[in-house]
């Protein structure tokens, strides 16, 4: 709904403003390239990448946090 009103604005300006509102798109492009927007992560879109172990909740050793 929001494409179809912006569409809606912009066909009732007068060509020259319509040529402003395109050259303002083709500015926001360039400062905010795709690559820049990060995309909304998925449910399920790292299952079976992330595994925990079964001794997950066990004391670790005393070597392990002294370095010997």
């Amino acid at each position: 709904m929001l494409n179809q009103q912006l569409l809606n604005n912009i066909e009732s300006l007068p060509p020259d403003l319509q040529k402003e509102v395109g050259d303002f798109v083709d500015f926001l492009r360039q400062k905010y390239p795709l690559s820049q927007v990060k995309s909304q992560r998925t449910v399920g879109e790292y299952r079976q990448q992330i595994v925990m172990h079964d001794d997950f909740d066990q004391a670790l050793d005393d070597e392990f946090w002294l370095g010997n």
